[in-house]
């Protein structure tokens, strides 16, 4: 009988140990994609251009499977955004090649609200990445592109 109580708490304790270990390793992508990318960032609405500018976009590991992009402010009068976070972004992987979305978030900065889109990769270390952010009332999207140098 207390054999079979001692092999009882050995097996529950392995398989508690094993299913710690399986969700532990699920999805750690967002760390892998984790860094400071330094690149171009291409402001466009409606197909017109509206500058192109260099800057460092930060991506942070928030979980197994999601990050923040930090995009710094840029443009220049009434184009000008301000400095904003993309937060809950998902991150998957498919062979070598890591895939960031998130297909709504928004925003607000000095009681301006925004809202937008993002989907973008990450492969060799190259991030890329297209949003299009919804300033106020305005009636189309600013859209970004960024690709790292």
């Amino acid at each position: 009988m207390k054999r079979s109580k001692i092999l009882l708490a050995a097996v529950l304790s392995l398989l508690t140990f094993t299913a710690i270990s399986c969700s532990e390793d699920d999805n750690e992508y967002a760390k892998e994609v984790a860094g400071s990318y330094d690149g171009t960032l291409v402001m466009s609405v409606s197909g017109t251009d509206y500058g192109t500018f260099d800057m460092v976009v930060n991506v942070e590991s928030t979980s197994d499977d999601q990050v923040t992009l930090t995009i710094p402010a840029f443009g220049e009068g009434h184009m000008a955004l301000p400095e904003f976070s993309v937060t809950n972004v998902s991150v998957d992987k498919d062979g070598s090649t890591y895939t960031l979305k998130k297909d709504q978030f928004t925003f607000t900065v000095d009681e301006v609200p925004y809202r937008g889109s993002l989907n973008g990769t990450v492969k060799d270390g190259k991030l890329t990445f297209a949003s299009a952010v919804t300033p106020g009332a305005m009636p189309m999207s600013v859209d970004l592109n960024f690709t790292t140098k």
